[in-house]
């Protein structure tokens, strides 16, 4: 504990300590969103591409899920920062990421994993969050980190 005693507590090391990343894909003023199936939660859901890196390079594992998820790897990878999932419980960051893209990638390789993907405007984002429709905490946190930052106009 902070204060030097021990105490009792549950902590989780994913993917060997490995960091994940998230994220947030950008084609002709549009935001790409895959869609997977979440076993932990037993439904389908919508958000961006994401996943535990292979490797400890954030960036070549962010290239990696592009290039899985939608097809191609992005002409521009721009870091958002990190985003702590549950630090009351696991012992990692996710590396969030915006990805702009000058052609539209053709489409997933890993179909096992992606179902789906479509390209939404801003304002179709802005509107699927606040209705509950986009519940991805990653998804949220790529998309408000990014406006933030001036990458994404349109969803404050």
């Amino acid at each position: 504990m902070p204060n030097g005693e021990r105490g009792t507590y549950l902590r989780v090391v994913e993917s060997r300590g490995r960091p994940g990343v998230a994220v947030l894909p950008l084609w002709n003023n549009r935001v790409g969103l895959v869609r997977t199936f979440r076993y932990p939660l037993g439904e389908w859901e919508w958000g961006i591409p994401r996943g535990f890196g292979k490797v400890h390079d954030v960036r070549a594992s962010a290239l990696d899920e592009l290039t899985e998820e939608l097809g191609a790897a992005p002409d521009e990878l721009v870091s958002l920062g990190e985003v702590a999932p549950n630090s009351g419980l696991l012992a990692s960051k996710v590396h969030a990421f915006l990805a702009r893209y000058s052609r539209m990638p053709t489409g997933p390789i890993d179909t096992d994993e992606v179902h789906g993907v479509r390209w939404i405007t801003t304002h179709e984002l802005r509107s699927e969050i606040s209705s509950g429709l986009i519940p991805d905490a990653f998804t949220l946190s790529a998309a408000f980190l990014a406006t933030l930052k001036g990458h994404l106009t349109g969803v404050s």
